[in-house]
């Protein structure tokens, strides 16, 4: 049933047209090589206690100021191998979530995030079908008005076969310094509003580290450069605990993309002002005592605003605390 529910989720999305939001084309810029990998949870090795990387991988995306996919496969080696992905349009984005894939058994691959673009929240799409080696159908559906004070996004996917209680939030910081979660029914919503805690108006990124039965951990950086987790039970009300990891050196990344490698987390920092990729291991988040490692830097050549992760709506969950 969770492969049908995606299906048609996705494919419920109205095609994207020029009119359909400011910003919005339709696909077809040029050839993609193909659906991104869903390995970015799932593949590599890593020591059980270490905070060290051997050739785990994720896949980036990475959307220009003109609404371009261009996206990155990137692998923690020494050096960082970056293979940049042939960009597609797709649309305009101020932040996304993550992008969560399912393959049908008919060879068809979709992926489905949020995005926020101007005031409006939207559930976007693109739909991979043979002939492989062809651009995406790209699709979107707004969710709702109002979203212009929001700036930036996160989700998480809690899933695992069997279990009663999966949940999918969508996180979101706020100019007015609250956190807010969402409840989301299926990777194209609708969404409920499920809390919201002041205090956080000092945070400029966040990204999910961990997704449990019981929490959710964000990583978040600072406007000033720290790096903190937000622990966030799974039950209401919203009530965030917070742990400082590093008290400077994060400035500099307009955007973390965290992915699991092993039992560790791999983070991948965005520098949009200097079009760079910084790959790091990170251990189990322990506040201060977390260890992380830099594997390296690398050219982001595809000049994107906005950068998020590609991976399995099945693929294992975070488990970066």
């Amino acid at each position: 049933m969770r492969i049908r529910r995606f299906a048609l989720a996705v494919a419920g999305l109205s095609l994207v047209t020029g009119a359909a939001a400011a910003g919005q084309a339709a696909a077809g810029v040029q050839s993609d090589p193909g659906p991104r990998t869903t390995a970015g949870k799932s593949l590599g090795q890593t020591p059980q206690t270490k905070a060290v990387a051997a050739a785990c991988q994720v896949a980036a995306g990475a959307i220009t100021a003109t609404g371009l996919n261009s996206s990155y496969l990137v692998t923690a080696t020494k050096p960082v191998g970056v293979a940049p992905l042939a960009p597609f349009q797709l649309f305009g984005a101020r932040s996304s979530s993550t992008w969560y894939a399912w393959r049908t058994p008919k060879a068809v691959t979709y992926y489905a995030g949020f995005v926020l673009q101007g005031t409006n929240l939207y559930a976007g799409a693109e739909t991979y079908s043979r002939p492989e080696g062809q651009p995406p159908v790209t699709s979107s559906k707004r969710l709702g008005t109002g979203w212009g004070g929001f700036t930036a996004l996160t989700s998480s996917n809690y899933y695992v076969s069997g279990t009663t209680r999966p949940h999918l939030f969508l996180y979101g910081l706020h100019t007015n310094g609250s956190l807010y979660r969402y409840s989301v029914n299926g990777p194209t919503g609708p969404i409920t509003s499920y809390g919201s805690a002041p205090g956080y108006g000092s945070f400029k990124s966040i990204t999910v580290i961990s997704e449990t039965l019981g929490y959710d951990t964000i990583l978040a950086t600072t406007k000033a450069g720290a790096l903190w987790t937000i622990h966030l039970p799974v039950t209401a009300p919203l009530k965030g605990t917070l742990k400082a990891v590093r008290t400077t050196g994060f400035k500099s990344y307009d955007k973390l993309v965290a992915s699991r490698c092993g039992s560790s987390t791999l983070l991948t920092g965005f520098n949009n002002t200097a079009k760079t990729l910084t790959v790091f291991a990170m251990s189990k988040a322990n506040g201060s005592k977390t260890i992380i490692n830099t594997i390296g830097s690398a050219p982001a050549t595809h000049n994107g605003v906005t950068h998020f992760l590609y991976t399995g709506s099945g693929s294992p969950s975070l488990i970066g605390e």
